[in-house]
């Protein structure tokens, strides 16, 4: 008879994983991930940590733990045609993203710390939560990917080929169960979104290292030309 042997992924989170698998538009993989920490094998937490410690610029990085105040769209209103800050604006009020846009990320992650939502998390994994998100919507702009949902996944395969963190991981297992077990006839349409922003953050260098609050004035172009992303067409 096999030995019947502890299970590793805690059993009250994973109702809650299939509970996103169901219907992963109404139980985000945001309120996932705090969840997952919080019953999740230290090992499993250190290894996330030890991916981002790994990356060529990670110690100034995490030193400085670089928090900007909120943009206005005024400032950017003052950005000449085809800037980074002039396509930032326009990507901010087409998909009427105000209210991430104008939150104060440097609060925020005092308000989290303080309420200690992030103790379990390794100092690395507490930062990169609030600056990833803040810079997200930079990212959008960059590398092309629009806000709809199959480019929301172009993106999370950027995301995680370039930082290899928990919430990509993360949208990718509820995904391909959603699409496994609910939508088999969105397996191609998802496939391809998910390799194609993961070949794209595997052939460009880290983009989530940089100040992009302080290249707000630089043509958009020159910035996908130095990063090499001048080689890929219009994301979806």
């Amino acid at each position: 008879m096999t030995e019947q042997k502890e299970p590793i992924i805690d059993r009250t989170f994973a109702e809650k994983f299939l509970r996103a698998a169901d219907r992963p538009m109404d139980y985000g993989v945001y309120f996932l991930l705090h969840d997952w920490w919080e019953g999740a094998p230290q090992s499993a937490l250190d290894a996330y940590a030890a991916n981002l410690r790994a990356m060529p610029g990670a110690d100034e990085f995490f030193a400085e733990a670089w928090l900007p105040e909120p943009l206005k769209i005024a400032d950017l209103e003052q950005c000449a045609p085809e800037t980074l800050g002039d396509a930032y604006r326009r990507y901010i009020v087409d998909n009427n993203l105000f209210e991430d846009f104008a939150r104060n990320y440097r609060k925020f992650h005092q308000q989290m710390l303080d309420a200690g939502t992030f103790d379990r998390l390794p100092e690395e994994m507490r930062f990169m939560l609030v600056r990833g998100t803040q810079i997200h919507d930079f990212m959008h702009v960059i590398t092309g990917h629009n806000s709809s949902p199959i480019g929301e996944l172009g993106m999370a395969g950027f995301h995680f080929a370039q930082m290899k963190f928990a919430y990509h991981a993360m949208r990718f297992a509820v995904t391909a169960a959603h699409v496994a077990f609910v939508a088999p006839e969105h397996i191609e349409s998802t496939m391809d979104a998910i390799v194609r922003g993961w070949l794209m953050g595997r052939e460009t260098p880290n983009l989530h290292f940089a100040k992009w609050e302080e290249q707000l004035d630089r043509p958009l172009e020159d910035i996908r030309a130095e990063v090499g992303l001048t080689t890929w067409t219009q994301a979806a």
